[in-house]
């Protein structure tokens, strides 16, 4: 008993340790940017960092589970991961080739749609270089099956970023330009920091098998169409709010749902974190069985009560940094919470969905989820305003936890033998 006690102290000391590491790399950067803001200012940033993102989920963070997936079963089987890096090399380099694409075709729109200037949109093009190049490089880590080694990446760069917005704020260069030519900045540090420490005869040679690229090809594939309704499951309120609220509203709104969406970044670790024991367990009813019944509800009645927490203190701390400029953002966080608790509770069949590769149905939830959230925005938007948005997010995960929940039970459980 006490030997098992142990072991899932250190368990979940390891997954304490890579969440906390992971977050502190991922969310501060945006909660400092508000106070050097104004709202009207922070809600160009937040267009301007939504299309930023669109990109980097669609072509980058759409590649992130089918290389985990297939690199640890790649390293499972013959000690390496080149074929699985390979892929995914061709896919960061065709990623910039489709934004540098982009930029030159719909520049003009792009600008219009944020209330930037082009040149504003060419430093957005090198946070996005940079984003995509920190990306790639700690799902490489997660491929590897170093799961803390690429959250210990994440806060390198989220130290780099962090050093440099003060760096900027003291020289008086604190501007929308400057913000997001951080991210380049800290990727570049973060390889030359990192790039001494990978075991490179795991990556080669370079080797594209047209069998294992389509593979992986028809894995991401699904991913990227799915990746369309999750980015517009967490961006697709701005495009309602652009056209019925103020851009200080946007940014009002913005700076709650970051605070949530930096808790459900955190959810979705989870994804990441348990993803390569799964694949490689997937077959064991006994092992499922632990994951589902023994680590689930404690991870869950501990991240409950860090949601519960933050609901609590978030008046405090709004006062203490924001003073009363974000008064109205704490009313919409207590609101989006409801989000990040949902996510909470069906994050474990998403990693299981993951592992079996039901990418269809997973991006069929995905669809139903932001048909969901867009319809309720259109519908409670213009009466309510950015209170609105707040009601159909939380609505869209509610009703994403009904379906995949009935899944399970009927169809996943009898499956897996539980």
């Amino acid at each position: 008993m006490l030997r098992r006690i142990k072991r899932e102290f250190a368990e979940g000391k390891t997954l304490l340790q890579f969440g906390a590491l992971t977050a502190t790399g991922q969310a501060l950067l945006p909660l400092i940017v508000a106070k050097f803001f104004s709202p009207e200012l922070f809600g160009q940033y937040s267009l301007a960092k939504m299309i930023m993102f669109f990109f980097l989920t669609l072509l980058v963070s759409s590649a992130q589970a089918p290389f985990i997936v297939f690199g640890n079963q790649e390293k499972g089987q013959s000690g390496r991961i080149n074929k699985a890096f390979s892929v995914q090399l061709v896919f960061l380099v065709f990623s910039f080739f489709i934004f540098a694409m982009s930029i030159l075709f719909f520049g003009r729109f792009i600008t219009a749609f944020a209330k930037i200037s082009f040149v504003d949109l060419l430093f957005v093009a090198s946070g996005f270089a940079g984003l995509a190049l920190k990306t790639f490089l700690c799902n490489l880590f997660m491929a590897m099956g170093q799961r803390i080694k690429s959250s210990v990446a994440e806060v390198v760069f989220g130290i780099f970023s962090l050093i440099l917005i003060f760096s900027f704020y003291a020289a008086d260069r604190i501007n929308l330009r400057t913000v997001f030519l951080i991210y380049p900045l800290s990727a570049a540090a973060l390889i030359a920091v990192f790039s001494g420490t990978i075991d490179y005869k795991m990556l080669f040679p370079f080797i594209i098998e047209r069998k294992y690229f389509r593979e992986m090809f028809d894995y991401t594939k699904w991913i990227f169409l799915g990746s369309i309704a999750v980015y517009f499951a967490g961006w697709g309120d701005n495009f309602i709010l652009r056209i019925f609220v103020t851009m200080k509203d946007i940014g009002t709104y913005n700076l709650a749902y970051q605070i949530s969406k930096g808790v459900i970044g955190l959810v979705l670790i989870l994804n990441s974190y348990f993803l390569p024991f799964v694949s490689e367990n997937i077959g064991s009813g006994e092992k499922m069985r632990g994951f589902l019944f023994g680590k689930r509800p404690r991870i869950i009645a501990m991240g409950l009560a860090g949601i519960a927490l933050l609901f609590v203190v978030a008046p405090v701390i709004f006062r203490i940094v924001y003073g009363d400029v974000y008064r109205e953002s704490v009313a919409v966080l207590r609101i989006l919470l409801v989000a990040a608790a949902s996510a909470l509770y069906v994050i474990f069949y998403e990693v299981i969905l993951y592992a079996l590769k039901r990418y269809k149905f997973i991006q069929a939830v995905n669809v139903i989820h932001v048909c969901v959230n867009l319809a309720l925005d259109l519908i409670l938007v213009p009466v309510m305003g950015f209170w609105g948005a707040a009601v159909a997010t939380v609505s869209a995960y509610i009703c994403r936890v009904i379906t995949i929940e009935i899944y399970f039970r009927l169809k996943l459980a009898k499956e897996l033998k539980l």
